[in-house]
């Protein structure tokens, strides 16, 4: 090891490590998406409760949109963490959740009054962060981050 390349011990004993910092905008992103994926899973356990406190009409389907809410929260989940450790890949998954999120928000909007308002929660959140994901900073904090690996 070269001696820049070797941690120095503090007076305490600590040794210094060079900190990474992450774009403020990525920990935005971060954050939102993670309110996300935790709206999913109270929606996944509200769709695990119905199973056992109602008697489904479809057992298996019920079973069926549990799983689905459940695989989605993970990779969400997932997501989230990754974005705010500026991960690339992240942009893409990122996106394409919020296009579902989107579609889901047009129905509420487009169905029943009192989910009119939760519609325009949903889209007005999908598309701030899609924009976030597309600023010029996030893009330059994801190559920055990119270039430190190489």
């Amino acid at each position: 090891m070269s001696e820049e390349s070797q941690p120095e011990n503090t007076q305490n004993g600590d040794v210094n490590r060079p900190t990474t910092t992450v774009s403020p905008l990525l920990v935005l992103i971060s954050a939102l998406v993670g309110v996300e994926a935790l709206a999913l899973i109270a929606g996944a356990l509200y769709f695990l409760s119905r199973i056992f406190l109602e008697t489904p009409q479809n057992l298996m389907g019920a079973v069926v949109i549990f799983v689905i809410t459940a695989l989605i929260a993970v990779g969400v989940s997932i997501a989230a963490v990754a974005v705010g450790r500026a991960k690339p890949w992240t942009r893409g998954a990122i996106v394409t959740w919020q296009i579902l999120q989107f579609a889901v928000a047009t129905s509420f909007i487009q169905g029943i009054t009192v989910w009119q308002p939760v519609g325009w929660g949903l889209a007005a959140l999908s598309l701030l962060v899609v924009v976030l994901l597309f600023l010029p900073a996030t893009t330059a904090a994801f190559t920055r981050a990119n270039a430190k690996k190489v």
